[in-house]
């Protein structure tokens, strides 16, 4: 189907627009199978983020800043519009108030339920309606070929008898049970993992905790593991009429509220009870992301290595095969953690860009590689960005990885009050960006899952982000700075919380243990803190992977970490 069969449709049916999102029923956000992705199919778009508005004449993508260039490069102008919006459903509804577009459709399966009361609340003047044959899956969610698994309690550190246990603490006196609709959730909890996503190991599923402790698992296709079908649902429901079930409206799908019998009632008014306790490492889930990352900081350090001797000769997609090569040898490796941004020059300037057979090109000497890669491994997840020098870079591109670097360390070295808002952290980070009249537009930092979802929501570090910073936490610390058909930068540690020396205050400790190159850095920008941290840092990670390397990659990887 294309954008003008829908268009032909909508003249059909009556109606003004149709509203498509990259959700699909599980609610796991980016992480959908390339034939799920709808609105890859209709614009070509292949970014992880975006929302599509069809009217009878005309099209509009809504991307955020990673995705600027992205989206324009990859759609048909005389088609689609590309618009950069911050992610707010009110900006889709203020093209709707420009178009004069008073009929919305949008499918059930796609929209929390959060998100239509806003666009109810916010756009009293248009009727939505609920439309799921303009926008249907084209596959099952869940293959009768799945593969579902236990993750070991030797490397989650809690039963998930336990979990559910500390979850349903926190229901409040009047919940009798909880509806689980955000897949990552549900695996978290139950302790599950598949095969069904390429890098990202959570079962698709929704759940049913109840006060008792019992824990039902529902998704179609996968009742050999004990799950329910989904057309089950009502019926595990019924038996809650008149008494109270919770459900996150963010992360619920709107067509739920047609599945609830008469009689149950919903609490919606409470935070989610289990986000917190999963955003929360305990001290297992730590301990394995810190074995995970000494084990990725090899496979990468033996590939910057073996880099030196080769760039000149290779293509971004050469480094993506070759990097997961080195990866695939570690002990405990599962998967990329997400398909790797490997760019060079001009490329670099597309933020989430991947190289593919058409857009492939060889490194370009006298510039920079981005790259962005990660790694699931049982015992954890990684994530790790290194800008790297090509050659001999500008005079140009060293300064402005010299300041991404200030920008790094100012938030990697900061001290902070226990809660400190989310969006307090991310400008300590832009400032020296900020300073020099440059900023990037995406976030500072995310969560990230353990051996799940490589962004783990809700947690980020971003502007918008109002949420408290607390102690076990997990994010990333990504500063950038991208200059459009030029070069990209990004200099990206996974780090954890952990208490200061002063009561109250936390600091940030890094999990990534990967040189920084210091051929990019101009060190008279830097002043004797920021020399300081960078030192002990590239000491730290000498230390750690000194003995994994063979003789050539030991004095590689001594210089690549002596003093600036």
């Amino acid at each position: 189907m294309s954008i003008t069969d829908i268009q032909k449709l909508l003249s059909k049916q009556n109606l003004q627009a149709l509203l498509i999102t990259r959700n699909k029923p599980y609610f796991v956000g980016e992480d959908i199978l390339p034939q799920e992705n709808k609105i890859l199919d209709l614009t070509g778009f292949s970014g992880s983020a975006g929302n599509l508005l069809i009217s009878q004449n005309h099209a509009w993508l809504f991307v955020d800043g990673r995705y600027s260039i992205q989206a324009r490069n990859e759609t048909d102008s005389n088609i689609i519009t590309v618009v950069d919006y911050s992610g707010s459903f009110a900006e889709i509804l203020e093209i709707c108030t420009q178009n004069n577009i008073k009929q919305l459709a949008y499918n059930p399966e796609c929209l929390s339920v959060a998100t239509v009361k806003f666009l109810k609340k916010h756009a009293p003047d248009i009727t939505f309606s609920e439309n799921t044959d303009l926008d249907t899956l084209d596959n099952e969610p869940a293959s009768s070929t799945v593969k579902v698994f236990q993750h070991d309690i030797k490397f989650c550190g809690k039963s998930s008898k336990e979990k559910c246990a500390e979850v349903i603490a926190d229901f409040p006196p009047f919940v009798d049970a909880m509806l689980i609709c955000a897949s990552d959730l549900v695996s978290w909890l139950s302790n599950l993992r598949s095969y069904d996503l390429p890098d990202t190991p959570i079962v698709r599923a929704w759940g049913l905790l109840e006060r008792s402790g019992k824990l039902t698992l529902i998704a179609d296709n996968l009742e050999k593991y004990g799950f329910k079908p989904f057309a089950e649902l009502s019926n595990l429901l019924s038996k809650y009429k008149g008494k109270t079930i919770f459900i996150d409206e963010k992360q619920t799908p709107q067509i739920v509220l047609s599945l609830l019998p008469e009689g149950v009632k919903i609490e919606n008014k409470i935070n989610n009870p289990i986000v917190e306790h999963k955003l929360t490492k305990n001290p297992v889930e730590l301990e394995g992301y810190k074995n995970s990352h000494l084990r990725d900081g090899v496979a990468v350090s033996k590939f910057l290595c073996w880099l030196d001797d080769n760039y000149q000769e290779i293509s971004e997609l050469d480094v993506v095969a070759k990097l997961k090569s080195l990866r695939q040898e570690q002990e405990l490796f599962f998967s990329d953690s997400f398909a790797t941004i490997a760019a060079t020059a001009s490329n670099a300037a597309i933020v989430h860009y991947q190289p593919n057979e058409n857009s492939n090109k060889k490194l370009e000497n006298n510039s920079v590689l981005l790259l962005d890669s990660g790694a699931q491994y049982y015992d954890g997840t990684t994530d790790v960005t290194r800008t790297i020098a090509l050659g001999n870079p500008s005079d140009e591109i060293k300064e402005s990885f010299t300041q991404v670097l200030k920008a790094h360390i100012a938030l990697a070295s900061a001290i902070f009050p226990q809660n400190t808002p989310a969006n307090v952290l991310d400008a300590v980070c832009r400032q020296p960006l900020w300073q020099q009249g440059k900023d990037y537009k995406h976030g500072t930092g995310h969560s990230v899952g353990h051996f799940s979802d490589v962004h783990e929501a809700p947690f980020g570090l971003s502007l918008r982000s109002h949420m408290p910073v607390k102690a076990n936490y997990i994010t990333s610390i990504e500063p950038g700075y991208y200059k459009e058909n030029a070069y990209g930068i990004r200099i990206e540690n996974l780090v954890y919380t952990t208490n200061s020396e002063y009561d109250g205050f936390l600091k940030f400790q890094y999990l990534t243990l990967i040189p920084i190159d210091k051929h990019l850095i101009n060190k008279y920008l830097l002043n004797d803190s920021e020399v300081s941290w960078l030192n002990n840092y590239h000491s730290s990670v000498y230390n750690a992977l000194a003995p994994y390397m063979n003789k050539a990659e030991l004095k590689w990887l001594k210089k690549a970490c002596a003093p600036l």
